[in-house]
């Protein structure tokens, strides 16, 4: 079964969620918590047991007695399927299309449809989704050109091992990918709807350089495709050489690697490397591609069960603003966030892991610093500048309003710890009465108030009861 296994794990297992579909449903799963069911056991029958959504295993905690994880083959299998059936099911809950397989013959022997030790075999017809068919084109393109995957894992100090993990793709040039995809059936037109190839509708021949000479990597998209992101195997590029480049069509709602889960929360970078490094050394990283997340981007890990998240930022302007922009994205749908700050000049992840201080940078990480808490000593900052940036503490002060409980509760502690809390509602009382006392009009009190705190004042009348 090695080539079903191998086809199972690059097609199958990184989309599917088997709880989902139903797959598990004999282990009695609960509701979904930050990616994850907890099941029973298939091996010790405790409910201890937890199964991640593009895992291939159901993993138990009680190592004690369960020595190693049980793959979602063997926990199918115990319920009486079939090979043949357990295939069928994977691929169905995948979006797959099963591979034709063929038992194996004896010499003079009739072939039989029934034998369970039956071996892949290509389709007989293409039948491959654009995103797949881009994975395997690439993915050709990389055995068959080692020397781009060579030059990047010198350049990035990647072991062996690492490069197994990553499976990073090469793309020679369009017009060889364009004609491989063509082979497995997809068209130039939707070659081009993904960002696979590019061309003018009047020079239709005239393929243009996507991610010539480039080593590719797959980011998830919502139509079930991948987008590739591509980059030069070694420096840093050029003006005519762009060191990055990206599918035009990509867009970067679902985080890259956010289904390759690692620990409790997801840390979020904005580089698609720095991801893959913390990924190599133990940690959830994702990238986001930008320098916050954006509001599609923590709907959808809110949507997967994530309550907390961090999201590591340099320690300049830029991060600043990318920082609060994210507290603005994740706090209000139910996320509570972390920032971890990289210091002035200070080396990102993947620079840290290739230069060996991975301790480093867990101690980061170990003391990044709740959302809540982060704006107080934003606003510190801000109060302490001459003048105080008025316009950037509102700004910050709208974004406390709509924190998680507890980053709401570390806002307050350390906004009364640094001098800087305001009781809202009591401001927003005194300003009315200012505005009434200076002699401005009511209504036009009222929609000042309204503008500078958000707070909406009513005033209603009650007749006292007659009798």
């Amino acid at each position: 079964m090695s080539g079903i296994g191998e086809f199972l794990k690059d097609n199958v297992y990184p989309d599917l969620d088997a709880v989902d579909a139903g797959l598990l449903d004999h282990l009695s799963p609960g509701s979904q918590s930050n990616g994850a069911y907890q099941l029973v056991c298939p091996t010790c029958g405790e409910k201890r047991a937890f199964y991640y959504i593009g895992s291939a295993y159901i993993q138990c905690n009680r190592r004690n007695v369960c020595k190693v994880p049980t793959s979602l083959w063997d926990a199918l299998s115990k319920t009486g399927l079939s090979n043949r059936d357990i295939i069928k099911r994977l691929c169905s809950a995948a979006g797959v299309t099963p591979p034709d397989y063929r038992p194996p013959q004896r010499s003079g022997s009739a072939p039989s449809s029934s034998s369970s030790s039956a071996t892949p075999v290509q389709p007989t017809s293409p039948q491959l989704t654009p995103g797949k068919a881009i994975i395997r084109v690439t993915q050709e393109l990389a055995a068959a050109n080692p020397d781009l995957l060579s030059r990047i894992q010198s350049a990035r100090g990647y072991s062996d091992s690492d490069m197994a993990t990553m499976r990073f793709g090469v793309y020679t040039t369009a017009g060889e990918v364009l004609s491989r995809l063509e082979a497995l059936g997809i068209s130039k037109e939707v070659a081009r709807s993904k960002g696979y190839v590019g061309y003018d509708d009047s020079h239709p021949d005239h393929l243009w350089d996507v991610m010539d000479d480039r080593v590719v990597g797959y980011w998830p998209h919502e139509d079930g495709d991948v987008r590739l992101w591509g980059r030069i195997p070694s420096g840093a590029g050029g003006p005519t050489t762009k060191k990055y480049r990206f599918s035009k069509s990509l867009v970067k709602d679902i985080p890259y690697l956010f289904n390759k889960r690692h620990g409790s929360f997801p840390i979020n970078v904005e580089g698609v490397l720095d991801a893959w490094s913390l990924q190599l050394l133990g940690y959830w990283g994702t990238a986001i591609g930008q320098a916050s997340i954006n509001p599609a981007q923590a709907l959808y890990m809110a949507s997967k069960g994530v309550t907390e998240a961090a999201h590591m930022v340099d320690g300049d302007t830029a991060g600043y603003d990318g920082a609060l922009a994210s507290i603005r994205a994740c706090e209000p749908v139910g996320i509570t966030l972390s920032i971890i700050v990289l210091g002035a000049g200070m080396d990102d992840a993947d620079a840290m892991r290739r230069s060996g201080r991975a301790e480093q940078l867990g101690e980061l990480i170990d003391a990044r610093m709740n959302a809540g808490a982060y704006l107080a000593h934003y606003c510190a900052s801000l109060l302490a500048m001459s003048p105080p940036d008025t316009r950037g503490l509102a700004r910050a002060r709208s974004i406390a309003r709509h924190l998680t409980p507890v980053s709401a509760r570390c806002w307050e502690d350390y906004a009364r710890s640094l001098g800087i809390y305001v009781d809202e509602e009591a401001e927003s009382v005194r300003v009315l009465g200012s505005l009434v006392n200076a002699g401005l009009p009511l209504a036009e009190c009222l929609a000042v108030v309204r503008r500078r705190t958000g707070y909406t004042i009513t005033i209603q009348k009650e007749e006292p009861a007659i009798g």
